[in-house]
């Protein structure tokens, strides 16, 4: 969905941000989202203690809140699929074979319930 908003926009994303945090995505304050984003799903709570009002100082408070429900949801919806055994549809999969391989999403242990056929 990012990847389509940001074409759709005319700018340019480099999706390797999500797994290299060397790499800029791009996106206006990305390195503040994909810290608070990490550090979320992650198990260091100073972490994510910072990150939290690292996106604050950077986006406000409304943006905080923003992005704490898409993560919630995202997170809902994968583990929701993954547990229904849902699998990514052929179009998907024809479609995303570009960036799966240059992120290693297909190396993820979910991968095996989603791209099965």
């Amino acid at each position: 969905m990012l990847r389509a908003s940001v074409e759709r926009s005319e700018g340019t994303v480099d999706l390797r941000a999500v797994v290299d945090p060397t790499v800029d995505s791009g996106i206006t304050h990305g390195k503040a989202l994909l810290n608070f984003a990490a550090a979320v799903v992650g198990d260091a709570r100073a972490q994510l203690s910072v990150a939290r009002q690292a996106l604050r100082a950077a986006l406000g408070d409304g943006a905080l809140v923003q992005a704490s429900a898409i993560i919630a949801n995202f997170a809902m919806n994968d583990r929701a699929a993954n547990a229904i055994g849902i699998v990514l549809e052929p179009m998907f999969v024809r479609g995303s074979v570009e960036f799966r391989a240059q992120l290693g999403i297909d190396l993820y242990p979910s991968a095996l319930n989603t791209l099965r056929a």
